[in-house]
């Protein structure tokens, strides 16, 4: 619900939670929160919780309490209170302040000059061995792998406590220019009021990588024309998180309240303290890119799965046709398609297609073509009938910039007549055992989603007898380059496929991937390779 924050005089602190429960302070050791101080007397003070209330009471004690400069013997506790018990300072804070929605003003106020110091970035930090010794212990709460959020709302707490700010901010640059977020806000005074920021402060911290001191006297309290006055500031220090030359935002705090002034040794130790926040951003920053690159494995390895399982889950091992496939995205998923289908009456459909460009833009126009597939194949008889309908679809619902080159097939075992339609692919091969690897002619035709109402050709072509092999591919096998840039090529494809014309259609396929690879060495594959085989005896 609350915590009290105990203030030593060496800068260190120790936070205690509040609850329902009376809470006593002194210097006995039984008090629920001792203080180790000759001023405090044995049973000092209490603090209890009423009707949603804290109450701070004097328990008789011979120096009294000080809420927020003001002597008292009891006072109703608000978020934001400074508490003097002999010498020992707390910081009384209801957790629910943390939350809130408070907003930073930027005032166009610019502080006094005689009030404020500049310190460039090149000048070293100069601390105490306290003060070494304090940053020593902050460095890995500040710097361990956590969450941005997380981590600022630590660093904060950790500023307020030990420079015992009342108000106070964190800014993190965005990604573009000098604009900056305010991920966390702290208002210790209460809710009331935003918290105001001069623009000159800011920019010198932030443009500049300069930290900032600003002190006003009780006598400039006195003038209201006073800039830093009129935002009710008394006191204010503003550090650059610097990593190298990026600047990645500002630590921001100041006082309302009289009794603080900051100096040059406060200044560097805040500037230490945002040198740990700035290597804790990083480290969050790095958490985060490997948790989304994580997440897009993850994801992409879900639309691998998704696509793989749009292909054949069987192909045709018959013993009047047999048929091989391989498909091998350049990237997580594949633009490439390949589909084969088994008519009742014998004849075997297939399909080789590429679409523009690689990546998961590609593999979901891939799946449209998928669909249109499964559609459009029950009621169409030659393979111009299906390219015709493909193309209408594939107009309709993508740019002219996205594409599709296809060969589809119908092929009768029993009578070797092949139904051919070409929608701007390479033409198929054949292969035979013993003899020259060739390429078969039919009407070339624009790809697909190129121009609209275009009716495309079949040809039929009739097989020779004999055993033979139909190979067609993507351009992932052609164009693959090896580290002298120099490409497969489609002479290189078919004098390899001469080698291996006697093997099954699969192996044949197999073989040819491990050429391919050899001949790239280490270059990395740079397109979707996709290949299907299909035997007639």
């Amino acid at each position: 619900m609350a915590e009290l924050v105990i203030l030593n005089s060496s800068g260190r602190s120790r936070t205690h939670q509040l609850g329902t429960e009376p809470v006593t302070m002194g210097r006995d050791p039984g008090c629920d929160i001792p203080l180790d101080d000759l001023s405090t007397s044995r049973r000092h003070a209490r603090i209890r919780f009423e009707d949603g209330i804290y109450h701070l009471e004097d328990l008789g004690s011979k120096n009294g309490l000080v809420v927020n400069n003001i002597d008292t013997r009891s006072a109703i506790l608000r978020s934001g209170d400074e508490i003097l018990i002999g010498t020992v300072r707390a910081l009384f804070r209801e957790d629910a302040d943390k939350d809130i929605s408070a907003s930073v003003i930027i005032a166009e106020d610019e502080p006094r000059h005689e009030a404020t110091t500049y310190i460039g970035d090149g000048k070293e930090l100069v601390l105490s061995r306290r003060r070494l010794e304090t940053l020593y212990e902050l460095t890995d709460r500040l710097t361990r792998l956590r969450d941005r959020d997380e981590l600022l709302e630590d660093a904060m707490d950790v500023c307020c406590e030990m420079l015992r700010f009342e108000r106070a901010a964190i800014a993190v640059k965005q990604s573009k220019g000098n604009l900056v977020d305010w991920p966390v806000v702290r208002n210790l005074r209460g809710r009331e009021g935003e918290l105001t920021v001069s623009r000159t402060i800011l920019s010198r911290a932030l443009v500049q990588d300069e930290r900032v001191i600003v002190n006003e006297t009780d006598q400039a309290m006195i003038d209201p024309t006073v800039s830093m006055v009129r935002n009710n500031i008394r006191s204010a220090m503003c550090v650059p998180l610097l990593s190298g030359e990026r600047n990645l935002g500002v630590i921001y705090g100041d006082r309302v309240t009289t009794g603080t002034t900051y100096d040059q040794e406060d200044i560097d130790f805040l500037a230490g303290i945002a040198r740990l926040v700035t290597t804790g951003l990083i480290n969050a920053q790095l958490m985060e890119e490997q948790k989304l690159k994580l997440q897009l494995e993850n994801e992409m390895g879900m639309a691998r799965q998704i696509q793989t399982g749009l292909f054949p889950a069987k192909l045709p091992d018959r013993d009047d046709v047999k048929v091989g496939a391989l498909n091998h995205p350049g990237f997580h998923v594949s633009g490439d398609y390949y589909d084969v289908v088994e008519f009742d009456d014998g004849r075997v459909f297939f399909l080789m297609a590429d679409v523009t460009g690689e990546g998961v833009a590609a593999s979901l126009l891939m799946a449209n073509l998928q669909a249109a597939v499964r559609v459009t194949l029950p009621n169409c008889t030659t393979c111009g009938e299906l390219l015709t309908q493909w193309n209408d679809l594939i107009c309709v619902n993508t740019d002219a910039s996205r594409f599709i080159t296809a060969l589809v097939g119908i092929i009768d075992p029993a009578t070797r007549k092949l139904d051919l339609g070409v929608a701007g692919h390479h033409m198929p091969h054949i292969v035979r055992s013993g003899q020259k690897c060739t390429s078969l002619e039919a009407e070339p035709e624009y790809p697909l989603g190129v121009i609209e109402d275009v009716k495309f050709a079949s040809t039929e072509i009739v097989l020779d007898p004999g055993p033979c092999t139909l190979v067609t591919y993507t351009d992932g096998i052609i164009e693959a380059m090896n580290e002298a840039t120099d490409q497969y090529g489609t002479e290189r494809t078919m004098a390899f496929l001469e080698t291996v014309a006697d093997l099954p259609p699969q192996k044949m396929i197999d073989k040819l991937r491990a050429d391919v690879k050899r001949f790239c060495g280490n270059q990395p594959q740079g397109d979707d390779i996709t290949v299907l085989a299909i035997h007639l005896p």
